[in-house]
C-alpha cells in the first residue's frame, strides 16, 4: 500500500533539501576561507652581487658587517655576515641541530671567544618546547665562517634595520643585559628578541620563542661566488609560506649596512 505524504511535510522536505543544498554549494569557498590553499613554488638559486651588478666574492667581504639582500621574495630582507672574532680571528660555523619552538637560553652568544663547545651546540636543544628541530647547514666560504639569516624578527616581524646584526664590541641592549653587552648577537629594537648568529641564531633573550629561519647559501671555490639557494627554519615572519609572493631573479644585490638599491641586474 503506497505511503501517503502530507502537503505540509512534503513542503518541509522540499525546504530542508534546498538549505541543504545551498550550504553544500557555499561549502567549498567556507572551506578556503577557513583552511586557504598551501602554495608552495621553486625555490630560486639567486648570484649575490654588488650595486653594479658584479658578482660578491666571499674574499671581499669585511667582517662583522650587516650585508643586506632581498631573499626569496622581493620583500623578505636578510642580512650576511662574515663572523670573526673581537681579535680578528674566523669563526668557523657548524652544522648544528636547532629547535623550531625553545625557550631563551638567557645567555651570552657563543662564539666571541672562537670557540663553539658540544655542550654550546646542544644547549638550545634542552631548552625545547615541541619534538621540532630542522638543521642549519655550516658556514661557507674558505674558512667556513659566512652564514645568512632573515631579517624579519619572528616575534612580531620587525624587519630591518630594526633586526640586526651587533658586532663584537658594539653593545645591544638585551634583558638581561650581559647577554648583548659584548656585541656579536642579533638583536631587535622592537621588542628585545635577541639571537645567536653562530648557533643558527637559536633564542638569546625573549620575547620570541622561535630561531630566525637561515638562509642556505652555497658557495663556488673555484670562483669564490655565493650564492643563496634555500631557507630552512620557521617560516619567514607574515608569510603564508616561503615562496608565497614574487620571488627574486637569478641575481640579488647586496647593499652594505643598509638596503640595497631596488635594481635588477
Amino acid at each position: 500500500m503506497a505511503m501517503k505524504v502530507r502537503r505540509r511535510d512534503f513542503l518541509k522536505l522540499v525546504g530542508t533539501v534546498g538549505v541543504a543544498g545551498a550550504a553544500l554549494g557555499l561549502a567549498p569557498p567556507i572551506v578556503r576561507y577557513v583552511l586557504p590553499p598551501v602554495l608552495k613554488g621553486e625555490m630560486p638559486r639567486s648570484q649575490l652581487v654588488w650595486e653594479d651588478c658584479s658578482p660578491v666574492k666571499a674574499s671581499e667581504l669585511k667582517p662583522n658587517v650587516n650585508y643586506v639582500f632581498y631573499y626569496p621574495l622581493i620583500d623578505t630582507v636578510n642580512v650576511l655576515i662574515k663572523l670573526e672574532t673581537p681579535d680578528g680571528k674566523p669563526v668557523k660555523i657548524p652544522k648544528i641541530r636547532v629547535p623550531g619552538d625553545m625557550n631563551p637560553l638567557t645567555q651570552p652568544p657563543a662564539w666571541l671567544d672562537g670557540v663553539i663547545t658540544q655542550d654550546e651546540l646542544e644547549a638550545a636543544l634542552r631548552t625545547a618546547t615541541s619534538g621540532i628541530t630542522y638543521e642549519y647547514p655550516a658556514g661557507v666560504g674558505p674558512d667556513g665562517n659566512i652564514i645568512a639569516y632573515s631579517a624579519i624578527c619572528q616575534h612580531l616581524g620587525c624587519p630591518f634595520p630594526a633586526l640586526r646584526y651587533y658586532p663584537p664590541g658594539q653593545p645591544a641592549q638585551t634583558n638581561p643585559p650581559e647577554v648583548g653587552g659584548n656585541g656579536g648577537v642579533f638583536h631587535c629594537a622592537c621588542h628585545g628578541s635577541a639571537y645567536d648568529p653562530a648557533r643558527g641564531a637559536v633564542v638569546l633573550t625573549p620575547p620570541t620563542v622561535k630561531p630566525q629561519p637561515a638562509i642556505v647559501l652555497e658557495y663556488d671555490s673555484a670562483t669564490d661566488e655565493l650564492y643563496a639557494v634555500n631557507v630552512v627554519g620557521p617560516t619567514i615572519a607574515g608569510k603564508a609560506c616561503n615562496t608565497c609572493g614574487k620571488t627574486v631573479g637569478p641575481r640579488i644585490v647586496i647593499g652594505e649596512n643598509a638596503e640595497p638599491a631596488k635594481k635588477q641586474c
